[in-house]
């Protein structure tokens, strides 16, 4: 059962925002509305040495002091459905990652729709990773990690990486990413009333405005139809309550799948996203796992078969293999502090 301030927070939500889907909203209006709903759950900012830079024309923010730099840096894509950011929330939450892990993390302003449509925000978070690149912080310890929308980019980075042949990181947390914007998944029926934040609305609202008249399996959109051969050990987190609870299970099943070394833990009635929100013991377990996975997964780098793409298995293996042939999705079972998939459903 989740926590007292879990059902609380997912209360507040369902009134507070997925209430506000509704067809035809203005993302202006929805901006607004965050924007206020940012300033209730942040105070204060956090108390962690921050740089302002421009990473290949991309305005960015490092966390942490520049000495951590030598420990390890993660490069980590924000949410926001492709149209938003919350400056407060993401400081927060990535102070924290930075002080979990003792590693200096760069935060990209990527631009946004619908002022810059698809695929202006991919762009821009491939290039801030070829600046990484290129700085040289693939010879020390390095992780990529986004959530929900930022979920979706940082995989989409990692296979434009790996299909550039460039240094792949030591490892990627994927937090409630999107990874199918055809929302094919049966959760995005089955959870349509028990998600708190989501409705079928913004489903459709929402790419609309990031990708109008695009193909929305193309893999630089829904990277869940995408090629996962070579990708580096990955981590997914989830609430059992979430439209995209399928986003996270089809996109680890599709890892398996092509060989690489991917984890889930799924959390038992937890909105979308809810790491962002610190003061939630859920998300306090669930960052902690967060830095463990990054921190391990970044000790482990020279113990790796190889790098770019032969990290996992040979470049072509099951290319273009179709989505009936992937595992079917996991019976979820509740454990002591959240779910993980454990055995596959009959």
């Amino acid at each position: 059962m989740p926590s007292l301030r879990a059902r609380f927070l997912n209360r507040l939500l369902r009134v507070t925002t997925k209430s506000v889907w509704r067809p035809g909203l203005d993302i202006l209006q929805v901006r607004e509305h965050t924007a206020k709903m940012e300033a209730r759950l942040v105070r204060r900012a956090p108390s962690i040495a921050t740089e302002a830079v421009t990473v290949a024309g991309v305005p960015a923010t490092w966390f942490g002091a520049p000495e951590l730099a030598q420990r390890g840096t993660v490069l980590y894509l924000h949410g926001g459905a492709w149209c938003l950011h919350l400056p407060a929330i993401y400081a927060r939450f990535v102070a924290q990652l930075s002080q979990l892990t003792g590693m200096r993390i760069l935060l990209p302003e990527y631009r946004l729709a619908p002022e810059h449509p698809f695929p202006a925000g991919v762009d821009d978070c491939f290039a801030a990773y070829r600046w990484m690149v290129d700085e040289g912080h693939t010879q020390r310890p390095f992780a990529l990690a986004g959530d929900s929308a930022g979920g979706s980019l940082s995989l989409v980075t990692l296979m434009q990486a790996r299909d550039a042949r460039l240094p792949l990181p030591d490892c990627a947390a994927l937090l409630s990413p999107s990874t199918d914007l055809t929302m094919s998944g049966a959760s995005a029926r089955y959870n349509a009333e028990l998600d708190p934040v989501f409705s079928p609305a913004s489903g459709e609202l929402l790419p609309g405005v990031y990708c109008p008249g695009q193909d929305r399996r193309n893999p630089l959109l829904s990277p869940l139809f995408g090629h996962w051969n070579g990708l580096p050990p990955l981590l997914f987190q989830a609430g059992s309550t979430e439209m995209l609870l399928d986003d996270s299970i089809r996109a680890h099943d599709r890892a398996v799948q092509a060989g690489v070394a991917a984890e889930i833990e799924v959390f038992v009635a937890m909105a979308h996203v809810f790491q962002m929100i610190t003061w939630l013991p859920e998300a306090r377990i669930a960052n902690r796992a967060i830095a463990d996975f990054i921190v391990g997964r970044s000790a482990n780098r020279h113990d790796k078969p190889g790098d770019g793409v032969e990290r996992a298995v040979g470049v072509g293996q099951h290319a273009g293999m179709e989505l009936e042939n992937v595992p079917a999705a996991r019976v979820l079972l509740e454990t002591r502090d959240h779910a993980t998939v454990l055995q596959p459903a009959k």
